[in-house]
């Protein structure tokens, strides 16, 4: 009787043990369920506002959809190398997808098929990457975006003018696409002439110097094309120290703080709205569906709008 009662003893001993473990199996089971997925976004710099605005929409999506996000840039803006190393490091850190804006279209391509080699998803936003795998493309039309600012200076000046483009960072696809979209929209009027186009890198100094130069080569220009806000604002500082302020149309792209106050100061003519916080957000998201296996399309376009004195105050209230 007593072998039989330790017998039974021992088999509930069993059965109870097992029972735990399938427990604490089903436990750890659900903490790995319901571990955030970890996003890595590479930015081309954090001092143009466009760039924070994409933060800011990527840091949103990124609250509402549970996501771990780290956010990086180079030290020096726009530097390619570094955005290679914060590739890696993210494939090292094991990132689940990484959200990526290029400096250099062609230049970063090793890094993103080194992400494809660890099989981590790459969801590409702005600046199309020249090679290696993306999941999808979001931006705006970056042509299509210039060529509406285009037209708009175009009817600003009757039809008729002589104009300066400043173009971007030699090798982005978003300053090719920007300084074409420009020039084939003012090559449909016959009045019309570029005399002049020459990048200044994005940067507001270097615009404002780049802006100082051709002004002296053609005091008789009428309007200034600058392919981002930041280049738009230095060639505002260029004309008013040479005492041409509201005498050039200066118009830029992105819609930044200080280019709308420009705007409504009447130092600035037109800018264009790239919706930069949709563009962050919608990164994160998409990374978020990929990672889900949800089907998204191959592009993602964001809307962009025209920004002038009539709707200015709009967005700066």
């Amino acid at each position: 009787m007593k072998k039989l009662l330790s017998l039974v003893l021992v088999l509930c001993m069993v059965m109870l043990t097992g029972c735990g473990g399938t427990q604490q199996e089903a436990s750890q089971t659900s903490q790995e369920e319901t571990k955030p997925f970890k996003v890595t976004l590479i930015l081309k710099n954090l001092v143009n506002p466009m760039w924070l605005a994409v933060k800011e929409g990527a840091e949103e999506a990124a609250k509402k959809y549970g996501v771990e996000l780290t956010v990086l840039a180079p030290l020096k803006a726009d530097n390619n190398e570094e955005q290679i190393r914060q590739v890696e490091d993210s494939i090292t850190k094991q990132a689940d997808a990484i959200v990526l804006i290029p400096s250099d279209s062609q230049g970063i391509i090793p890094a993103v098929e080194k992400a494809n080699q660890a099989g981590i998803p790459v969801i590409n936003v702005n600046t199309k990457v020249g090679g290696g795998q993306t999941e999808t493309f979001i931006a705006v039309e970056n042509y299509d975006a210039a060529s509406k600012v285009a037209k708009a200076v175009a009817e600003k000046l009757g039809e008729k003018g002589k104009i300066i483009i400043l173009e971007g960072k030699a090798g982005a696809q978003s300053a090719v696409d920007l300084k074409q979209g420009a020039v084939d929209t003012f090559a449909k009027y016959e009045n019309i002439e570029i005399v002049a186009s020459q990048t200044a890198n994005w940067n507001r100094a270097e615009a404002m110097q780049v802006t100082q130069n051709l002004l002296q080569a053609h005091p008789d220009v009428n309007a200034i094309f600058a392919s981002n806000d930041e280049m738009a604002m230095g060639a505002v500082e260029a004309v008013d120290q040479a005492g041409l302020t509201g005498k050039i149309l200066i118009a830029g792209l992105d819609a930044n703080r200080d280019a709308l106050e420009a705007i409504k100061e009447g130092k600035m003519t037109i800018t264009c709205d790239k919706m930069g916080f949709d563009q962050g957000y919608v990164g994160v998201e998409t990374a978020v569906k990929v990672l889900n296996n949800e089907p998204i399309d191959d592009r993602i376009v964001i809307d962009t709008t025209i920004v002038d004195e009539s709707n200015v105050d709009a967005y700066l209230n």
